[in-house]
């Protein structure tokens, strides 16, 4: 690591001498700069950023004391090393209230001065290093604990590294209960039909840095999860005092992100919380009920409450607002499941239950059932270009019927088209084997890397609950198990082939601290990787 050092003092001779006589290079330190006063220090302080400020104490205009003072208030992170032919206790004293890190007398012992200079210089490193690593901990517990959270709301096991991470994760101690809170977009599905994947993604992100800057005035410690595009998940750590987040609290800040939303037209910005207190394994159910107390409400409620999911009637009533919502709601699942997993019988199941809906309407009730119609076709679009169901000619021609005033049987017709060319589409079929071998190249490319679910299927541009799907149907096991083996036996044979040390074979396949690549080492293969090692010699 190369440092930045700074040398001041009002004596041209001293500041020659000082930039001459010690062997910086030697000590792999770089001159950024010399300076005659602390005004011009403190100017090249500012622009250059030194690691490492050496300076006389007496100087005119502004002296050495003054200098580190500003330096302190001003937050720039160096250290100081002080020069001085005075020998008042009361400067010592001062310089030490400042944080200044040694003092040098006047006149100057240049051996004395270069060791000590070398000390500060090894201070330096090892705080650097120190805190490189620190940081890279927390990023590192920051992805594992996200991903954790992210499987939980899947109903999916966490890879055990994270786990392991969670567990231990001081901020997560004694912490069980969650609150969860869904933002969803109304009318993004339709908006963002045409647009392009990048114009997509670039949208997603910036709305999900809006909300983290809206929820970081009325929350303290939260995690921001996006499981399909147009809707976040944010869980956070259930309050103490049992109450939930309130309208009241929530209006100024959803104020300025529906302002933000408002600029792509005919968005809505909505929100559900749950304020009763979780635990991880109940989060997936609770994302569902959640997904489905906005679906069943109108648009215009932004700000919602889950509720018990309502008994169904003993008879069904077709032209009643409540079961056109619980049908609704149940018709869009079993469109997606149908989709996803190449169910036609599902999909034809739904059709029927479709056409029978339709064909005993009344009067009063078409404008409710065009509604319904119009949100199916949406969604079934959206499945379906996830999906890659259909060629680009094929997405043109529904989005210009999309454009028409269609009666419910134009409607009716358009759905049951869409879903008849699914079981001929060849786009399906080889859209997923591609995806899938994408995905396994991307995980040998990265194996050393810190990734997840998130990362790949954004990698992938499909959503994270899709790439699940379609990897635990491809390869046979969860991405979590899959990643996990790749890792371990990567490991085992660089174990065999090589004589990289175990902490460097464990980054090479993706965990940076030794304890936890014991761990999950361990817990895979029944032995530590020294043992595996020692078993391998002595075979």
């Amino acid at each position: 690591m190369r440092l930045k050092a700074l040398l001041v003092d009002d004596e041209v001779h001293i500041l020659n001498n000082l930039s001459k006589v010690l062997p910086w290079e030697d000590m792999n330190i770089e001159i950024i700069g010399l300076a005659r006063s602390g005004v011009d220090a403190l100017e090249t302080a500012t622009l250059h950023r030194p690691d490492l400020i050496l300076t006389d104490i007496r100087m005119p205009i502004m002296d050495g004391i003054k200098l580190v003072q500003l330096l302190r208030e001003q937050e720039l992170a160096c250290e100081v090393l002080l020069l001085s032919g005075y020998q008042e206790f009361e400067y010592a004293r001062t310089a030490i209230r400042y944080g200044v890190k040694d003092y040098i007398s006047k006149p100057i012992d240049y051996h004395e001065l270069e060791q000590t200079v070398r000390n500060i210089a090894a201070q330096i490193i090892e705080m650097r290093n120190r805190q490189s690593r620190e940081q890279r901990l927390r990023r590192m517990a920051s992805w594992a604990n996200e991903n954790y959270l992210l499987h939980s709301l899947l109903g999916q096991e966490a890879a055990e590294e994270e786990a392991l991470w969670w567990e231990e994760d001081a901020e997560h101690a004694g912490q069980e209960s969650y609150s969860v809170l869904l933002f969803d977009l109304e009318g993004y599905t339709r908006q963002s039909i045409l647009w392009p994947v990048e114009e997509r993604k670039a949208w997603n992100l910036h709305i999900k840095t809006a909300l983290k800057d809206m929820l970081s005035k009325v929350l303290e410690q939260y995690t921001v999860l996006q499981v399909r595009e147009g809707e976040w998940c944010v869980v956070c750590y259930y309050p103490g005092d049992g109450k939930g987040m309130t309208r009241e609290q929530i209006r100024p800040g959803y104020e300025r992100l529906q302002k933000l939303v408002s600029e792509k037209e005919g968005m809505l910005i909505r929100m559900c919380v749950e304020h009763s207190p979780l635990e991880l394994h109940q989060m997936a159910s609770m994302y569902q009920r959640m997904q489905q107390t906005l679906i069943l409400s109108t648009p215009q409620e932004w700000f919602l409450q889950t509720e018990a999911p309502p008994a169904k009637p003993e008879s069904p009533d077709t032209s009643g607002a409540a079961e056109a919502a619980e049908s609704q709601w149940r018709w869009t699942e079993q469109i997606g499941s149908g989709l996803r997993n190449g169910n036609h019988e599902l999909l034809a199941q739904v059709m029927s239950e479709l056409k029978s809906y339709v064909g005993h309407l009344n009067e009063s009730g078409v404008g409710r059932v065009e509604k319904v119609l119009h949100y199916l076709l949406i969604h079934l679009f959206r499945e379906m270009r996830e999906l890659q169901l259909l060629s680009v000619e094929q997405e043109e021609l529904v989005w210009l019927s999309l454009q028409e005033s269609l009666s419910l049987k134009e409607l009716l017709s358009l759905i049951m088209s869409l879903v008849e060319q699914t079981k001929e589409s060849p786009l399906g079929k080889k859209s997923s084997e591609r995806l899938m071998l994408t995905a396994h190249n991307y995980i040998q490319q990265h194996l050393g890397r810190d990734f997840g679910i998130e990362d790949i299927a954004d990698y992938l541009g499909i959503s994270c609950s899709y790439f699940c799907l379609l990897f635990k149907n491809h390869f046979g096991e969860t991405f979590v198990e899959h990643l996990t083996k790749q890792r371990i036996e990567t490991a085992k044979s660089l174990l065999s082939s090589s004589d990289k040390s175990i902490t460097q074979i464990g980054a090479v396949v993706g965990y940076q601290e030794r304890r936890y690549f014991t761990k999950v080492f361990q817990k895979y293969t029944g032995m530590t990787p020294s043992e595996f090692r020692l078993k391998d010699v002595i075979i």
